[in-house]
């Protein structure tokens, strides 16, 4: 075997990437897009990539580092971006004014803003100038509508190209109108284009009131998609990004179709990307808080519920797409224009992807794994969790998932059959087989499953207990009422059941940061960082961690988890054979 049969080894991976950026706005992910779309990224030394004074990478990471710099600067490949913002661009442009007037006016949930104002707007600035609309009929036939030819050729997806680039700078222009007009009219005309995507394959003024298709869930997706054919048509070396992908339905398409996906969420501290997106972007609180509603796939109680029907499939959940992330990115916002942290990760990340098993995975992500791998243990139906619990080294002391305590029957394993019919005291409590009113409440929320079975395809019609206390006592949403043990106290009570050394001064390292419970559970114990991937919607972080004298120091988690981890970490032969061929 010689230079060339190794070269043939990695040529796939050579010779195309796909990442799709996921982050909240303001954390990053068009920084970090850009970061790739450059021809020759400076990529900072280690001593270069601090946070608040403090170096980022220690240790063996430090020399980790230095191989992965030296690897990326060698082989690296400029990332052409497909920006998701100018594909809904193309989209608004299939609008007529007027119609186009109706639907951003209609997606404000603002008031400072007239129709009027909108329509004086559409009749000036970038649309007086007409450099996207010659083209747009070919391009809306074979991209937009999904009409694309198999044998386009090369000159034509040149074009198609070309034009793209255009849709940015409209794109670039049209958002800066929309914000003169008010700082957030252009995310709720783009977060509706996406929602009316979704759900009708096309941009509609009336998209909320019409029905939804479910053969539209993927018609973004399936356009991004040609986009990158077109691309690997043109470049013999496709490296593609992808910013950026808030549906987790989304970048499931991706993943299901390409071995060389990647999804990578860009995470900036909550009040870094407070402080950036009021004096920055000019969001008020309320504004910020609206948005974070949406993009976390959740909607006040004044929204649309007919429009909220199918909001799981065709809104924003950001939070679910950085949950199920292969890559968890860091990026702190230091000086302007210094993204020293940012790209050093990038660094590291892009030389991995071409080369798995250059470097060892980093002690954050070994630990971090075996909590990833630990929460699919759990039966809970709503959530799965994992926690692990090291000491100061990084050695496993305990490991829990969210679950019901030993000896009882998990959520997934029951089902409103055996609750209704089975009266068995094992599985079913004294309270759930007696309660007429909750026994009431579960014949109502489930009377279509049980009268049509056969709709559920044969999977166990399993129920949350706490979904139905919660719905007959409708002003007690509270956690009491779970039957399941949080992943962190499983953990520390692994500890106490069966012996083991003293935890304080140790690690907790969790896929979704304590509630404010297991805050309390992990404060008095001595617990010195907690590590966590997604942060717990509650008030767990500002409330219980951030006061006292001994306060846990919170961590998010950068690096790679599940599959990612695997991917990237597994080497595809042994270091010192790939060595050997070379001498």
């Amino acid at each position: 075997m010689d230079n060339q049969t190794i070269s043939k080894l990695f040529l796939e991976r050579s010779q195309f990437v796909l990442i799709g950026l996921t982050g909240r706005t303001g954390s990053g992910c068009t920084t970090a897009a850009n970061i790739l779309e450059s021809d020759s990224p400076l990529f900072p030394s280690y001593q270069d990539a601090t946070y608040e004074g403090i170096d980022f990478y220690n240790g063996l990471s430090k020399k980790r580092y230095d191989i992965v710099k030296k690897y990326a600067e060698h082989n690296w490949e400029q990332f052409y971006s497909i920006k998701v913002s100018d594909l809904l661009s193309a989209y608004l442009l299939s609008l007529n004014k007027n119609d186009m007037a109706d639907f951003i006016f209609n997606s404000y949930t603002g008031s400072s803003v007239t129709k009027k104002q909108i329509k004086n707007l559409l009749k000036k600035g970038v649309f007086k100038n007409n450099y996207i609309v010659s083209n747009f009929a070919d391009f809306q036939t074979h991209i937009l509508d999904h009409h694309i030819d198999k044998r386009l050729k090369k000159k034509r997806s040149e074009r198609f190209i070309r034009y793209l680039k255009l849709v940015r700078k409209f794109t670039n222009d049209f958002k800066k109108e929309l914000t003169d007009l008010s700082t957030d009219l252009y995310i709720s005309t783009y977060q509706a284009a996406g929602q009316s995507v979704r759900k009708l394959g096309k941009v509609d003024a009336n998209y909320e009131k019409l029905e939804f298709s479910p053969d539209n869930v993927f018609h973004l997706p399936e356009t991004i998609n040609r986009i990158v054919k077109i691309i690997r048509a043109v470049k013999n070396r496709a490296f593609v990004v992808i910013d950026a992908i808030r549906n987790p339905y989304e970048a499931r398409f991706f993943r299901d179709r390409y071995s060389a996906f990647y999804l990578v969420s860009i995470n900036a501290t909550s009040k870094d990307r407070s402080k950036y997106l009021k004096n920055t972007r000019k969001f008020t609180a309320d504004q910020i808080k609206e948005m974070d509603l949406k993009e976390s796939g959740k909607y006040d109680k004044k929204s649309n519920k007919e429009a909220l029907k199918h909001k799981e499939f065709i809104g924003q959940n950001v939070k679910k797409c950085i949950e199920i992330s292969d890559i968890h990115l860091f990026n702190p916002r230091n000086e302007i224009n210094n993204h020293n942290v940012l790209k050093s990760q990038l660094a590291w990340y892009f030389s991995l992807m071409l080369h798995p098993g250059l470097i060892s995975p980093t002690p954050l992500e070994r630990v971090m794994q075996f909590a990833y791998t630990a929460k699919t243990n759990s039966g809970c139906i709503s959530r799965q969790v994992g926690a692990v619990i090291t000491d100061s080294n990084y050695s496993v002391k305990a490991i829990g998932w969210n679950d019901v305590p030993q000896g009882q029957e998990p959520c997934s394993l029951r089902s409103v059959d055996g609750l209704l019919n089975d009266f068995d005291p094992v599985i079913y409590s004294e309270y759930e087989r007696n309660d007429k009113t909750l026994r009431a409440e579960a014949v109502k929320k489930f009377k279509n499953i049980l009268i049509e079975s056969e709709d559920l395809g044969g999977r166990n019609p399993a129920y949350c207990f706490k979904d139905l206390k919660n719905a007959i006592e409708p002003d007690e949403k509270n956690q009491v009422h779970t039957r399941s043990l949080h992943a962190e106290e499983n953990a520390f009570l692994q500890i106490v059941k069966y012996g083991g050394q003293a935890i304080e001064g140790g690690k907790l390292f969790t896929t979704a940061s304590p509630c404010e419970l297991c805050a309390k559970k992990a404060y008095q114990l001595g617990i010195k960082e907690i590590i966590y991937i997604d942060p717990y919607p509650g008030i767990a972080i500002d409330h219980i961690l951030s006061i006292g004298s001994k306060p846990p120091t919170l961590i998010q988690f950068r690096g790679a988890v599940g599959k990612g981890y695997h991917q990237l970490y597994e080497p595809t032969l042994p270091y010192k054979d790939e060595l050997e061929y070379f001498l």
